[in-house]
């Protein structure tokens, strides 16, 4: 059986603390100041069996941060009711905690029956109880104990262990997730961190994020119920000792992780539920306390085209933070007012990130509180920027398995780059880089493409998405590749009037200088044009394949080219070497042209180099 995680709740001295020694032995007032005054401050942590663990948590209203931290990982609730005092403040409060963080299961314990004035009044506090839990668990058991005679104790125990064996966990995000309540060092050891691990597994000797702070970590040694073990699962209580972090860096909120699968965040995306028993409305922008995990961060509520929500509504909201923390989707919190300190509400992490472009008002109210349907949202929302199974897996803190999942319940497509999209979205690419090139072919039209760097940056279009539009694109003939870029494969390059008559006039010059190469200066000089004008038309001469660039910026006639590959031919059929006097002889060039034609040369595969001879190239 996986380890099962049972938290306390209950008011102040209603014997929480007296009845987890009964139960287990241990007395989990640790701290001095709690065993003066009485009184759980901190959390306190004992086992019932080898596989249920209890976490003690305070019940004094002053102490509630540390009891939602204690019942933010916990499987099951024991909720503690005096029977002298019956329903009490704290009692209420906890049961909504408990709800909010939706908490499937509870037992609850009616504590010091001995001081009940009869078995009536017993009947009576039952049935508050029965009333109160109503429609908050599936079903409640309620056990009449007494510490002092002994009562209901080890039916209790029964109990609690049986029902651990039927707890479900919860779904395993597949990767190593812990968060820390405690913190302290060890002499000898350093930092020692304590937690209930939440997803996945962790073993000795591996390396973890500690967050926020994004801090590398290695896990000297870990234990659980006391004992070294090598590794830890999902639902183990866990006490890891840490090397590479000093204490100070480490603290109750703090989460530890498998690298690289969860970030620091300021801000988030919820959907919150308000309790009914709220006193005032929440405003737009108002400051609250919002635990997380066993965090709590001060935060501004950013309600979407609200002034306010009243008691008992439900919402998607912006939480923006005042410190840095971890939330993964699907994580679940509380929201308690800044001063006085009461509980609100509670909500789950939609997402931990806002697509560029949107209108985050519209986009946040309309964010499905269905993961599905909200993953279905969200590719919509990335058009342009389409991701990777792998991405999207990051973004939602899950596993590959997971998107393929949601994948395959929305039909939604994949290429073999494991790109998710939609026709809508492909449809929408298909239109934008139409249009990007049909401006260019307006702007440019003597140009036969396209480079892939600027249609990117123009269009906008991510790099890997790009690359498989514009193949599927060609694919159905939309588009052809032209010259190292793109174009409308129904663009032609036509030459009228003073435009066709420098063409033809720039072509008779490069045919007539025989084996020399002209550059794009000198071709401007002689015919009296700008360099730009003069370029455009010596790319559509190399279009049309009759001028080639030798190097950049340096031009010469096809039909020359091939005589220079006819004149090497000709040489190695009598000879096996050739040195640079032999080409210049072959050529009639100077050797200030032999050598960059001698490289065009040795680059084409025609001659092939060793030393300051050449042999005959593959290619020739």
């Amino acid at each position: 059986m996986a380890h099962v995680v049972i938290g306390t709740a209950g008011h102040i001295d209603h014997g929480k603390t007296a009845l987890v020694k009964a139960l287990t032995g241990t007395d989990t007032d640790r701290l001095a100041e709690e065993q003066a005054r009485g009184m759980t401050i901190d959390l306190g942590f004992a086992f019932l069996n080898d596989n249920v663990t209890i976490i003690d948590v305070p019940g004094h209203e002053k102490f509630i941060r540390n009891m939602v931290a204690g019942v933010s990982t916990i499987h099951m609730a024991m909720l503690v009711v005096a029977a002298d005092d019956g329903i009490m403040p704290q009692t209420r409060e906890h049961l909504q905690i408990l709800k909010l963080l939706n908490i499937p299961q509870c037992v609850v314990a009616i504590t010091k029956t001995d001081l009940a004035e009869d078995e009536e009044w017993l009947d009576l506090v039952e049935l508050d109880i029965r009333e109160l839990t109503d429609g908050i668990f599936k079903s409640v058991d309620v056990i009449r104990t007494s510490v002092n005679t002994g009562v209901g104790i080890a039916e209790l125990k029964n109990l609690l262990e049986q029902k651990a064996v039927t707890i479900q966990q919860s779904t395993d995000r597949g990767f190593f997730r812990l968060q820390v309540d405690r913190v302290f060092s060890m002499a000898g050891f350093g930092t020692v961190t304590t937690g209930t691990v939440i997803s996945g597994d962790l073993k000795k000797g591996s390396t973890v994020d500690v967050l926020p702070g994004n801090i590398k970590a290695k896990v000297r040694g870990i234990q659980s119920h006391g004992l070294d073990v090598q590794s830890v699962q999902q639902g183990d209580r866990a006490a890891v000792n840490l090397s590479g972090v000093d204490k100070e860096k480490v603290f109750r909120g703090s989460e530890l992780a498998l690298p690289g699968k969860l970030k620091s965040i300021k801000k988030f995306t919820a959907h919150i539920q308000l309790v009914s028993e709220m006193k005032k409305d929440l405003k737009h922008h108002q400051r609250v306390r919002v635990h997380l995990g066993t965090a709590e961060v001060l935060a501004r509520v950013h309600l979407s085209g609200k002034k306010k929500l009243p008691a008992g509504s439900k919402a998607n909201v912006n939480l923006d933070l005042e410190k840095s923390t971890v939330a993964a989707s699907g994580d679940r919190f509380v929201l308690r007012t800044y001063s006085p300190m009461t509980t609100i509400g509670g909500g789950t992490v939609l997402t931990t990130f806002i697509p560029k472009g949107v209108k985050v008002s519209s986009w946040v109210s309309a964010l499905d509180v269905d993961p599905v349907q909200r993953f279905g949202q969200l590719v919509d929302s990335f058009s342009t920027q389409p991701h990777t199974i792998s991405a999207w897996a990051l973004l939602n803190q899950c596993t590959d398995e997971k998107v393929h999942k949601w994948i395959t319940k929305l039909d939604l497509l994949t290429t073999e780059k494991g790109i998710v999209f939609t026709h809508k979205i492909l449809d929408e690419s298909k239109k934008i880089i139409v249009s990007t090139l049909n401006t260019f072919h307006q702007r440019k039209p003597l140009r036969r493409s396209m480079s892939v760097d600027i249609l990117q940056q123009e269009s906008r279009l991510s790099t890997i998405w790009l690359e498989e539009v514009v193949a599927m694109m060609k694919k159905e003939g939309i588009v052809k590749f032209v010259e190292s870029g793109i174009a409308l494969t129904r663009h032609k390059v036509e030459l009228v009037g003073g435009t066709a008559e420098l063409s033809r006039k720039m072509e008779n010059n490069l045919t007539e200088v025989g084996l020399t190469p002209v550059t794009t200066a000198e071709l401007s000089q002689k015919f009296n044009e700008n360099d730009k004008r003069v370029l455009e038309v010596l790319h559509v001469l190399k279009g049309d394949k009759k001028v080639s660039e030798i190097e950049n910026g340096t031009w010469m006639h096809n039909e020359n080219i091939a005589k220079l590959r006819q004149a090497l031919i000709n040489h190695f059929n009598q000879n096996n070497e050739m040195g640079v006097t032999d080409f210049k002889n072959i050529t009639a060039l100077t050797r200030k042209f032999a050598i960059p034609m001698l490289e065009y040369c040795d680059k084409q595969g025609w001659t092939d180099r060793s030393g300051n001879q050449r042999s005959k190239g593959d290619n020739l």
